[in-house]
């Protein structure tokens, strides 16, 4: 690695320039690095204003943090990039949104956030070892682990990178928390008043269409996932001889689950695949393999306490009358997260008698059932 520039977490903060001094609400400022390397830390995402060609240019654009410098990459094409590369000063922002905070007064309306602002003098870094070790954490600084999964850069693609090093040198934080500050006069007003937090939540992952089929879903994005307050639990496995039950998304045939509710289905028919796959997305799903075949399926949505609802179980055709469909049954309803639950129900026209067998009771002369523990 080349070296960098002296190490300014030995004064624990940065110096305070006319630049960084925060001026208006300076209570909510600091120097200290800590504060600034944990919000450029969490952040995916920073801005970098340069001038180019006399004229000022803004880029969004992943970054990361390592050691005392922050390393942005691109095409050698891209010409605000170029610019950084040849030294020209540029100033670098982030800035992490926590909530919308809502007061009695118009005026005093804000917003809750984590910010920093960065001055400094980039350089392109032509070292090969630096520029790998850069690109290496950029993609780490995605998700945890990816570098081990994903294939390293080529020379001709790092030939066509730009890595570019902004040290750490000149720079504040500013943050905002809490709830409104209305005054004392305000504080009857027959009006709402308080804060809306907000933070970055992942989804549940959508597989690349091309993927081969069975792929399980990478730990690394899992856990990435997990980090941005996915609610999603670690898929839930069971082979039984050449089967496989399996509550990883990652499996699932969307198309195949869709063709059968949209096709098949009394319950479903003519269903949306957008709607199929919003309905995968927030539920705990549960499919039924042979090698990377697959032959059933299966969604619960529940709290994983007090109630469940079983619904969408089907086999696909040409495997029917082998007794999939009670195994992958008996699979749902002993997954150890469902197990404990007190109320599940489902609806049927014609099953009642397969459901009956573990537990199901017809609550009223409709098609629903109800099975509870109590």
């Amino acid at each position: 690695m080349e070296s960098l520039p002296p190490n300014p977490r030995a004064r624990a903060e940065l110096p305070e320039t006319a630049r960084t001094r925060v001026k208006r609400r300076a209570m909510r400022g600091s120097h200290e690095r800590a504060a600034i390397d944990a919000i450029l830390d969490e952040a995916l995402i920073c801005h970098v204003g340069v001038n180019v060609d006399g004229s000022p240019r803004v880029l969004p654009t992943a970054h990361v943090r390592v050691g005392d410098a922050v390393y942005l990459h691109g095409s050698r094409e891209n010409r605000l990039l170029g610019a950084l590369a040849a030294g020209a000063p540029c100033c670098v922002t982030v800035t992490l949104l926590d909530g919308l905070v809502f007061s009695r007064v118009a005026f005093s309306h804000s917003m809750n956030y984590r910010s920093v602002v960065l001055y400094g003098e980039p350089c392109e870094v032509t070292d090969p070892a630096e520029k790998r070790a850069a690109l290496h954490a950029l993609v780490e600084h995605i998700a945890r682990g990816r570098t081990g999964v994903a294939r390293p850069p080529t020379e001709e693609q790092l030939g066509a990178t730009l890595v570019v090093r902004i040290p750490i040198v000149e720079g504040s934080a500013k943050a905002r928390s809490g709830p409104p500050g209305d005054k004392t006069e305000t504080l009857g007003d027959d009006c709402w008043a308080g804060e809306l937090p907000l933070r970055l939540c992942a989804l549940p992952p959508r597989p690349d269409p091309k993927l081969a089929k069975g792929r399980a879903l990478a730990g690394a994005v899992l856990e990435r996932a997990r980090s941005l307050g996915l609610g999603a639990r670690a898929p839930h496995e069971r082979a039984i001889g050449e089967l496989l039950v399996s509550t990883d998304p990652g499996r699932i045939d969307v198309t195949l689950v869709h063709r059968f509710l949209s096709g098949q289905s009394y319950w479903a028919h003519g269903v949306s695949e957008a709607t199929v796959r919003r309905m995968i997305e927030h539920a705990l799903c549960f499919g039924l393999y042979r090698g990377s075949a697959q032959l059933g399926f299966a969604r619960v949505v529940t709290d994983f306490a007090r109630f469940a609802y079983l619904g969408d179980v089907f086999i696909v055709k040409g495997e029917r009358g082998r007794g999939l469909g009670k195994l992958l049954i008996e699979q749902v309803l002993g997954h150890p997260e469902l197990a404990a639950v007190e109320r599940w129900t489902l609806g049927t026209r014609d099953a009642h008698a397969l459901y009956a067998r573990y537990g199901f009771r017809q609550s009223d002369a409709s098609r629903f059932m109800v099975r509870e523990a109590w």
